[in-house]
């Protein structure tokens, strides 16, 4: 048997709550001047193949999905104000040319609509890819970016895989496929779910370093005091996303609730005014993604980080259970990811953020509501 992503309905026992975003903002003001975007990097390399893994999983199913990196025009703070300090925000302090990963029907000819599989789709982060235990995933993808014009790829965690699928460039292997696509082109991975998969794992662009024009970062070798390419842009610019993997172990859940921890740094990105810390692509109280559950609802919480800081997820009012002891905070770093339950059993309105002083003020704080 086969799933197909693109139909959007697959059965499962997770139920999800769509996000709502709303606003709030501190603010370290370093206005930069001149927004024009121009890449600085190494030709990108040739890619159009199918490279299996393996011709069919063993006893698992086929997950499918059809993806592509687009580029959109995304405001971080859409309400304008951050509901903490009330601090507010013009459109163009927090606005800039975003790249996001959104799930379509076949042969990319149409994004798929928000469901409990796939989350919002909305680009930042991407689609949620799932799979059990046995299962292949076949991610068809395609580079859309049609205002950087940036090389993209896809890099899985946590999942089975052989060097032709791992999805990263270096300039040693320039030319390998599936590390550095152009726009317009095309490449299929394959990626097996095996038993040390189970848990949640990000994805995320690895390709070449870029730049952006006005950029005054120094990361890596500078070049006339600018950087000569920023490792993962595409990724800070919000090509990441969330791999889901369970097995008949896994408990059953009422809700399930993705949370991805990222950053901005205005010397990589000067289109923005300030760095911003982000849950989801949006920063401060009343834009971050709003959670609901239930009192008595078991509550599944998938969350993970990318970019260059450290982080501590912090809920209030409940506690969990992680690694033999309980807990009500999570420290998590660059490229990790956590996953924990519990079951709802105090209602009203709660604050969750990041604990680290300096992201919870610049935006990494949001709303979470039971009932």
């Amino acid at each position: 048997m086969v799933f197909r992503y693109f139909r959007g309905k697959e059965k499962q026992n997770n139920k999800s709550t769509i996000e709502k975003n709303k606003g709030r903002g501190f603010t370290r003001r370093l206005f930069f001047q001149g927004a024009a975007t121009s890449v600085l990097a190494v030709s990108c390399s040739d890619a159009n193949s199918l490279v299996p893994l393996t011709d069919s999983a063993a006893g698992g199913q086929l997950r499918e999905y059809w993806i592509q990196a687009d580029s959109f025009y995304h405001n971080l703070v859409p309400t304008g104000i951050d509901d903490m300090s009330g601090t507010r925000y013009a459109p163009n302090e927090s606005s800039y040319w975003a790249v996001g990963y959104r799930a379509y029907t076949p042969g990319w000819k149409q994004p798929l609509p928000s469901d409990g599989n796939i989350g919002a789709n909305s680009g930042i982060p991407g689609p949620v890819l799932r799979a059990s235990v046995g299962d292949t995933i076949r991610v068809h993808f395609r580079n859309n970016d049609t205002h950087y014009r940036f090389c993209h790829s896809m890099h899985p965690h946590g999942l089975l895989y052989t060097p032709a699928n791992d999805g990263s460039w270096s300039a040693h292997d320039a030319t390998k496929p599936g590390t550095a696509l152009k726009v317009g082109e095309t490449f299929t991975y394959e990626w097996k779910a095996v038993a040390s998969s189970v848990g949640s794992w990000p994805y995320h662009d690895h390709a070449m370093p870029a730049t952006i024009a006005g950029s005054t970062s120094t990361s890596g070798k500078e070049m006339g005091g600018v950087s000569n390419g920023i490792m993962e842009l595409g990724a800070e610019l919000g090509l990441f996303g969330m791999i889901a993997v369970t097995d008949s172990k896994t408990p059953h859940v009422d809700r399930e609730f993705i949370l991805c921890f990222h950053d901005f740094v205005e010397a990589d990105v000067p289109q923005i005014s300030q760095d911003f810390d982000c849950f989801n692509g949006y920063a401060f109280l009343g834009n971050t993604p709003t959670f609901e559950a239930k009192v008595g609802e078991r509550v599944r919480w998938r969350i993970m980080a990318l970019g260059s800081e450290f982080h501590v997820f912090h809920l209030h009012g409940h506690r969990w259970q992680l690694n033999g002891a309980f807990t009500d905070a999570v420290s998590i770093g660059p490229s990790m990811a956590q996953t924990f339950d519990y079951v709802e059993d105090n209602p009203g309105t709660w604050l969750y953020h990041c604990h680290v002083t300096d992201h919870f003020m610049g935006g990494m704080a949001g709303y979470y509501i039971s009932r």
